[in-house]
Parts: C-alpha cells; structure tokens; sequence
C-alpha cells in the first residue's frame, strides 16, 4: 500500500522519550561530527525553538540515541491511516569518546527496543577539500549496513557557510563527485542526495522527499553482517593505538613542566592524562568484549589489555624518576625551599599512582601466551618493595572477605 507525506500545520520539533508507538516511521540520521545532524533536527524545528542539541566541537553533543518527532508532517497511508515521522539521532562517528563499536551498539539496542529503523540519512559536509579517512571508513560502513538503498539519503551540509564563487564552485563539483562516483552505484538502485540549507524549507523538502513506499521492517540490522565486524574492530584498534600515543605525548609535555613548571599547563596535562587512561580502558574492554576477532585480524585482545597495564606501569616509574631528577638539580637555596616542597609532594603522588599501576598488573594475572617481551619494567628494587605492598594488600583484602 502506498502513501504520501502531509503537512497538516506549522511544523515543531517535539524531543521523545521512551519507546516509540509501533506505527510510526522512524529515519535514522548518521554522520560524523558536525556533519550536520543536529543542525538539521534544529532547522526542522524552525526559529521559535531552540532545542540546544547542536554544536561546534570534536565531541558530539549527542551521546546517546534521542529521537524527535516531527509535529505536523505525517506519512498518509492510502487507506488514510496517518502515521507520525520521527527522527533518530545518533552519536556523532569519529567522536572522541565513542568508538564506532559503541555507537553501533547503541544504535542496535536502540533498534530492538523500538523494532524497526525504516531510512537512513546519511550526512556530510560539503566543504571537506579532501575527505578524511573518517568520512571514509564511515562511508564503508554506511554502504555495510542492511539497508536498501531505496531507504537512503545522503545529506550534503555546510551549503550556506559558502559565501565565494570559488568555493561554491568547488563544493558543487564536491557534490558532483558524490554524486557520480561515490554514491553512483547507491543512487542508480534509488538512493537519493540532496544539498541542505540549513533552513527549515529545504529540511521539510527533504523529508517530504522521501519515497516511503519502499520500506521495509529490517533495513537496519547489524546482526549476522559480514560486514561490519572488521570495520568497527579495525576503528577501535586504531582508537587505542592513537590514543596510548596521545598518553605517550602529553606525558612528555608534563615531564617538561617538572623543570619549567607552569600550574595552569599541569592541571591541564593531568586531567588529559586522566582521561586519556580512561578512554584506553573503555577501548580495551570493547575489545574484549567483542569477542573473536573478525577474520583477518591476528590479535589477542587479551594481550592488549596486557601490555598496556605495562605502558601504565612503565609511564609512572619514567615520571617518578624525571621528578627525582628535577629534585636532585634544584640548586640548595632557600629560594628553591617551595619548589622542593612540590616536587616532593608530585613525587608521592607519582609513588602512589604506581602502586596502583602495579597492582592492577599483578591482579591480571600471568602473562597471556605467546606475548613477546612482557617483564615487568621496574628497577629491582621498588619492584620488591611493590610486591610487598601487594601482597599485604592482597592480605587485607581476604581479611575483609572473612
């Protein structure tokens, strides 16, 4: 049965919680951070409201799935049943929280819950000059997913930053490209693109545009896809990579502050390093918790986790001793007495912080197997002496349990 879209009023944005009524439709809007997602729900919503969802940053504003429903356009079916048309907002791709695993994830329990996901819009900015490997992989897993391409849209944004005629021109031959070689193959079997204005007009055109008589109930299903498994693993091993370089970077630029100290740079650098050690973790235990490796993939997640409580270890004990050095070359005059004072209490701060390292370490347990070069990297010494204070942990610990 087929049906049109109505508009039956002034169109609204209302935000929706819970699960939505089973017949409605649902379109799904994809894309990397600050493609344009949230402008366009925003623009949908006209100038009288102001939903707050959009942003100009590298993390997405949008950390969970939100749906939105479209007040006043409705999908009419021919026998004149009317059906609301809602939005769902993804989490920004290339986030620097969310891996795409995650957002993959939250997008099919997302589904599950609410059932069915019946389009796809697909959006980019048509001001990238050259499309990074983001878009790229992004792009890759775009075309992965079950979706026919009848029941998707790609979105070009960014049209009404361009003021130049030379820079329309390039985006028009970004557009041209997208359309006659990147997504050539979609479009031919129904896939549509269209240029957003980032005006409530042209963001109704486009979802009036839509040919909703070729949905189907399963367009969106990560499930059983050959497809995708290698491209969200590939991504979080990358994920993990960058961002133990990024610890790596701003652990050098803090022993730097040990010898030229600047308070504000060290409040900065800790909690960069605070929340670099967390995303690490949250990318590892996705790992793990992936399971198998796809195909391809020679990697024990296990021995990731592994050798980076090792990095861990190795990245106090490095500090410890820049910081023992910086305390040996101050010179001995009372004018240093403060900056003694600070390096002393980095120190046992530092000591502490090793402890940690080193216990989460030994609770791993024996190295997995076949890991190469896997010592503990600790002078002799304040190795025994950790393990002392392990083991009397470890102690306290069946204490408390009895």
């Amino acid at each position: 049965m087929r049906f049109k879209n109505v508009q039956t009023g002034d169109i609204s944005i209302e935000r929706w919680s819970g699960k939505l009524p089973q017949q409605s439709f649902r379109i799904l809007l994809l894309g990397v951070t600050g493609s344009g997602k949230s402008s366009f729900i925003e623009a949908l919503a006209g100038s009288g409201q102001q939903l707050g969802i959009s942003g100009g940053t590298l993390e997405s504003v949008t950390q969970d799935i939100e749906a939105f429903r479209i007040n006043n356009l409705l999908g009419k079916w021919g026998d004149g049943d009317e059906w609301p048309i809602y939005l769902v907002d993804s989490p920004g791709f290339s986030d620097s929280k969310l891996s795409e695993l995650e957002i993959v994830n939250k997008i099919e329990e997302w589904r599950k819950i609410n059932r069915a996901i019946h389009y796809v819009f697909y959006f980019c900015r048509i001001t990238d000059t050259r499309m990074p490997g983001t878009v790229r992989r992004l792009m890759k897993l775009v075309k992965s997913l079950d979706v026919n391409p009848s029941n998707l849209t790609v979105i070009t944004s960014m049209w009404n930053t361009i003021c130049r005629a030379e820079a329309m021109k390039r985006a028009e031959d970004n557009f041209a490209h997208l359309r006659n070689v990147t997504w050539k193959d979609e479009i031919k079997e129904g896939a549509n693109i269209v240029k957003f204005q980032k005006t409530q007009p042209s963001a109704v055109a486009i979802v009036s545009g839509i040919k909703w008589a070729f949905i189907s109930t399963g367009t969106f299903n990560v499930s059983n896809n050959p497809l995708l498994p290698p491209l969200v693993f590939a991504e979080l091993l990358d994920r993990i990579q960058n961002a133990q370089l990024e610890r790596q970077t701003l652990l050098d630029d803090r022993i730097q502050l040990l010898v030229n100290p600047n308070d504000d740079l060290e409040s900065i650098f800790v909690a960069s390093l605070r929340d670099v050690d967390e995303r690490i973790v949250s990318y590892i235990n996705q790992l793990i918790a992936f399971g198998a490796p796809p195909a391809g993939f020679d990697i024990n997640p296990r021995s990731v986790q592994y050798q980076n409580l090792l990095h861990a270890t190795s990245a106090c004990q490095r500090f410890i001793n820049a910081a023992k050095g910086a305390l040996k070359n101050l010179p001995s005059s009372s004018d240093y007495s403060t900056r003694r004072g600070e390096l002393k209490a980095t120190i046992q701060s530092a000591k502490q912080e090793l402890e940690q390292a080193y216990f989460a370490l030994r609770d791993f347990g024996s190295p997995p197997a076949g890991l190469g070069s896997s010592s503990i990297p600790l002078h002799v010494t304040n190795q025994i002496t950790l393990e002392a204070l392990y083991q009397r942990h470890r102690l306290q610990l069946r204490l408390k349990r009895q």
